[in-house]
């Protein structure tokens, strides 16, 4: 049966004829996510759309882990009325395809529903590549269907998103594809033995997917895609190193051909100071100085003594804790800062000695240094809206969004000088003549280097003429996925896609 002739398909006929291009993917927000790839899968598959192609994702209903609530529950959800087989190692399995139109209308969303994905939670179960090859398959078996319909597509592109989403290349050969890998560090690599029970010939193992004698998804599916994709130019360049390659350099460096690197966007009408309801006060590019405003209440909020900024520049950070993101070299240098006049206020969750060390500096400087051990996204927002600047000191960093966001709502990002943030940030070389400069970029990775960056943001900070300059530069910056789809849109007309 094809799914524009079945009830629970019928959805797909709003966007007759134009071309489809299916993500799969194992976070998508609003309804699951733990990182940037869910953000990212809210804001390119509809700025697509709006671009011209037919955009639909492909994703787990993970049970009770899943929110639906924003399109209405479960309850919104329209099955279809043939099922796709997902058999492995043996044994006899189906999912479940359950549609919805989702990000405003602007997109076709399936929730793959199926033994042993759906139990609930998305990662850490000892079985997650077993669950996620179930998803690749459905994912394939999903883009047949679609390729047989009549009255929609045609299907011009599977795009599948990090290694959870790996299979669905593999079992989709013959049709168009791209990988997007969004953090090399994680590619799904396991013991050998594994093979069979995924669903991978022996021989494609040793073909495709054998990496010093385990089994890595991933390299498989770079291997076979068509085009492969990273988040930012310069990561792009940085994985096909040692340092940064993660094993897979030599293989990236000979594929290179085919690997490109397009930066990521952010929603600039959900992230707006000018209309966010988690802000106590809005503010512009052109009307700055209801910031000063946000800080205060920020800083009331989170127990920050009332200082005057220019005397105490309020330093935001909101990050997952980890030793990736630098936030030992934080660590390494909060004391010198606050006792030098500066204030710090951290948000987030991860490592635990990361915590630790963070709860132990806000119990050292009551009043200068402010930790909240959570995932607040109100809270966030006012770190951004509140921040006079944002610390992003990351050992590396595929893209970020977190610069882009402080962008937006005027806050000032220093960061290290390493993937995306090379590629988001404009450098300022000399607070004297600011020029088009939106942040600052130190590249050793080292707490010296990081208090120097630190110390030239706050002599920007009260120097009054620099830091309007650079507040306007970055705000009007444009960092939205409707700008950044251009590159996808160039990279799928490499491949046919007309649009």
């Amino acid at each position: 049966m094809r799914p524009n002739d079945a009830k629970g398909a019928s959805a797909g006929v709003l966007h007759a004829r134009r071309p489809i291009v299916l993500h799969v993917a194992a976070e998508v927000s609003p309804f699951h996510k733990s990182g940037g790839l869910g953000d990212v899968m809210s804001g390119l598959p509809p700025a697509l759309s709006r671009a011209g192609l037919d955009a639909r994702i492909v994703t787990p209903h993970y049970g009770h882990a899943s929110n639906l609530q924003s399109i209405g529950g479960d309850s919104a959800l329209r099955e279809w009325p043939v099922t796709i087989d997902v058999s492995l190692a043996g044994a006899k399995m189906e999912a479940r395809v359950l549609e919805a139109r989702t990000h405003g209308g602007e997109v076709t969303t399936y929730f793959v529903q199926a033994p042993h994905l759906s139990r609930g939670g998305l990662y850490g179960h000892g079985d997650d590549p077993f669950r996620f090859a179930i998803l690749g398959k459905a994912a394939a078996g999903i883009a047949r269907v679609l390729d047989r319909a009549s009255r929609i597509g045609p299907l011009a592109v599977l795009h599948a998103h990090d290694w959870h989403a790996a299979l669905a290349v593999y079992h989709a050969r013959g049709i168009p594809t791209v990988l997007t890998i969004h953090n090399l560090s994680f590619q799904g690599q396991v013991d050998a033995a594994t093979t069979p029970y995924v669903g991978i010939a022996w021989e494609d193992y040793h073909a495709l997917f054998e990496h010093h004698g385990t089994l890595n998804l991933l390299k498989g599916a770079v291997v076979i895609a068509d085009r492969v994709t990273t988040v930012s130019p310069t990561y792009a360049r940085e994985i096909q190193t040692a340092q940064y390659g993660h094993g897979l350099d030599g293989l990236l460096r000979h594929l290179s051909g085919k690997l490109r690197g397009l930066v990521n966007g952010i929603d600039a009408k959900s992230w707006n100071p000018e209309t966010d309801r988690a802000l106590p006060a809005h503010f512009s590019a052109a009307q700055i100085e209801p910031k000063e405003s946000v800080r205060e209440a920020l800083r009331w909020e989170l127990g920050l003594a009332s200082r005057p900024g220019a005397e105490a520049p309020l330093v935001g950070l909101v990050s997952r804790l980890t030793h990736q993101k630098g936030i030992d070299t934080l660590c390494d240098v909060a004391d010198a800062y606050v006792r030098g006049g500066g204030q710090i206020a951290v948000l987030g969750e991860g490592e635990s000695d990361l915590e630790h060390r963070l709860h132990w500096l806000s119990l050292q400087h009551p009043g200068s240094i402010a930790y909240r051990r959570a995932f607040d996204d109100g809270l966030a927002r006012r770190i951004y809206g509140g921040s006079d600047l944002f610390a992003m000191p990351s050992r590396f960093e595929p893209c970020g969004l977190a610069q882009m966001y402080a962008m937006r709502y005027g806050t000032i990002p220093f960061a290290r000088a390493t993937g995306g943030l090379v590629d988001t940030i404009t450098p300022l070389q000399n607070r004297h003549e600011v020029g088009e400069a939106t942040g600052i970029l130190f590249s050793d990775d080292h707490p010296d280097a990081l208090y120097r960056a630190l110390d030239w943001g706050r002599e920007v900070v009260r120097d009054h003429w620099a830091i309007g300059r650079m507040r306007w530069n970055a705000m009007n910056t444009d960092d939205s996925w409707d700008h950044s789809a251009q590159g996808y849109l160039e990279l799928y007309r490499e491949l046919g896609v007309e649009i």
